[in-house]
């Protein structure tokens, strides 16, 4: 949506994608308290009004006038959803698994998968087709139509659905394995994978929400960068399938080691082969295989070294970073581009950051022993 935005209202790009931070930022401030409240009350709950929320905030933008204020609002109250995000989704699943958590969370998390892939084609379709407008308005359709119904008849919390079979209250957070919030935040560990996962999250998602433009001005045509955007989807599910395969069989730090270095790959060759469809293609191809693995796998990291107990509020607090990294990543990756007119320099970049990042996912060590009082599937 980039381009039409830009030239519908003369808004420059740093302007239009402070909106896209806006949710990240949001996501940062809320993401440890909205934790918190599905400790408490439950992911079904949670996720029904964040899911909500969402498709209103994004068929509502198809209403956006020529005013900032109206934009930025929007992707407020998409960014009060979006807060929930994963954490929501992984809490659960990670309540119902234990000895397959790494494939279970890794083959929930491909949803995003499957969106980057299909996303960027079909909005380009709708907009090409009937305006950016009705582009909003009919992704936030077909999420709701999709969405809306599974999160209703079947998303539950795993200790809630075995208390309610029996009869019983559901098992109280402290029952679970693992740290407490005042532990977990004591613990270096914490602090470890929490800038690790800013750190590889920020670099890669500079380029990859601005993938198309980023490709654009590489020298490729908008449909071809459309298209080769679109791999990435694909690569992502596929990455992630493997990724949680082998996190059930071998270290997830190193695979997140592994995942966060290899995502270097994809600016390298943009940088000293621009212009080249197959190169390019290939780029994008071998992000989405370790990014796909290293989202699962910081999830993974966050259960096994932190436990059941405070899941919630520990890995909303991580995802409070992984917002931040989201937010300015983007962001400073537009104000660069409007001063310099090149995305060189985020490219260069994002080098140092993936592969400082791969550092501290290897210095987080063995997975401690918890008690083994989880539900096993």
């Amino acid at each position: 949506m980039m381009e039409p935005l830009e030239r519908e209202f003369g808004w420059s790009r740093a302007e239009i994608s402070l909106g896209t931070s806006l949710v990240s930022f949001i996501g940062m401030a809320l993401a440890t308290f909205t934790g918190l409240a599905i400790d408490r009350l439950g992911a079904r709950i949670i996720g029904i009004l964040a899911a909500t929320l969402m498709c209103a905030g994004i068929g509502l933008m198809s209403s956006v006038g020529g005013q900032l204020w109206q934009w930025w609002a929007l992707w407020a109250l998409v960014g009060i959803s979006a807060s929930a995000m994963p954490t929501v989704w992984v809490a659960s699943v990670s309540s119902h698994f234990t000895v397959g958590r790494g494939l279970a969370v890794a083959i929930a998390l491909s949803g995003t998968g499957i969106s980057t892939s299909l996303v960027p084609i079909v909005a380009q379709q709708m907009v090409d087709s009937y305006g950016w407008r009705a582009a909003y308005l009919g992704l936030a359709a077909i999420w709701a139509i999709v969405v809306l119904p599974l999160v209703l008849l079947f998303f539950r919390n795993a200790r809630r659905n075995v208390a309610s079979a029996k009869g019983q209250p559901a098992q109280p957070a402290a029952d679970l394995p693992g740290l407490t919030a005042r532990q977990g935040f004591a613990s270096a560990k914490f602090y470890k994978l929490a800038l690790a996962a800013f750190l590889s999250m920020s670099a890669g998602v500079a380029i990859i929400l601005n993938l198309v433009p980023v490709l654009r001005s590489t020298g490729l045509t908008p449909t071809t960068a459309a298209s080769v955007a679109g791999i990435i989807g694909i690569a992502t599910i596929t990455g992630r399938i493997i990724g949680g395969w082998l996190m059930d069989r071998i270290s997830a730090g190193v695979i997140a080691a592994l995942s966060s270095a290899g995502a270097a790959i994809l600016p390298l060759v943009l940088l000293l082969l621009p212009g080249s469809v197959p190169a390019a293609a290939a780029g994008v191809a071998i992000y989405g295989l370790m990014g796909g693995a290293k989202v699962p796998a910081v999830v993974y990291l966050a259960s096994r070294h932190f436990g059941q107990r405070a899941f919630g509020v520990l890995y909303g607090a991580i995802n409070t970073t992984i917002a931040l990294g989201v937010g300015l990543g983007p962001l400073v990756a537009n104000m660069v581009y409007d001063a310099t007119h090149s995305y060189t320099p985020v490219m260069w970049a994002a080098v140092p950051f993936v592969l400082l990042a791969a550092l501290l996912y290897l210095s987080l060590g063995r997975y401690p022993e918890f008690d083994k009082q989880e539900t096993t599937v």
